[in-house]
């Protein structure tokens, strides 16, 4: 009778440690020493029916003949997170496509935006922290539009070029990070990726992005 009072004992100990274990949350993964994390993915870029796109992810709206808007594309916001500029082209000054018209910084690295399109400068947004994809950063008064245009991307095929730009970022952050701290850029739940994900890499793969991403 004793044996059998000790054998339900434990039996009950072990149901109830398993009843407590089931019972407790499931760990989510996320980054040494960080709040809990944002991810993005393509349904989060958008990509307005009025914007064309340049491969250094700025876009441009053309408001009317004398003015075109340019600012920065959902992607590249995502992909680094709080961005300030600054270093931005002043008013007067004319930009031949490519050349830089602003800078951000990441973890103290300074990376190079570039105009799709040639232009004077005519207004700079007063407001130098970037805060969506809809935010413009300057306006130019464009010298060849028609012709600038023809070499950018309509909003019609960006989805697929930015399909593409998601898969290129995800194999930089995999060569770029120790295999520890991967978990915590690409997310194991579709294909996610935190916000901000540039900032955890080091100074020279953050070069390597700028190289890739940001030339026009």
């Amino acid at each position: 009778m004793v044996i059998v009072l000790v054998v339900l004992t434990f039996v009950a100990l072990i149901l109830v440690d398993v009843i407590i274990f089931n019972r407790q949350p499931k760990k989510s993964y996320s980054l040494a020493g960080a709040e809990a994390q944002q991810v993005f993915n393509l349904n989060d870029t958008l990509l307005p029916d009025d914007f064309y796109y340049s491969k250094g992810h700025t876009w441009v709206k053309v408001e009317n003949n004398e003015k075109v808007n340019i600012g920065l594309d959902g992607f590249v916001l995502n992909a680094l997170g709080k961005l300030s500029l600054k270093h931005i082209a002043e008013p007067g000054k004319k930009i031949n496509k490519g050349d830089v018209i602003f800078e951000g910084t990441v973890n103290n690295v300074n990376l190079k935006f570039r105009s799709p399109v040639e232009g004077i400068v005519t207004a700079i947004n007063s407001n130098n922290s970037v805060k969506d994809s809809n935010s413009w950063c300057l306006s130019l008064k464009p010298l060849k539009i028609k012709d600038d245009l023809m070499s950018l991307i309509p909003a019609s095929s960006a989805h697929k070029w930015i399909k593409s730009e998601f898969k290129r970022l995800k194999d930089l952050l995999i060569y770029s990070m120790e295999p520890s701290g991967l978990a915590g850029a690409t997310m194991y739940d579709g294909g996610n990726i935190v916000e901000g994900a540039i900032s955890y890499i080091d100074a020279k793969s953050i070069k390597d992005f700028e190289e890739l991403f940001l030339r026009v």
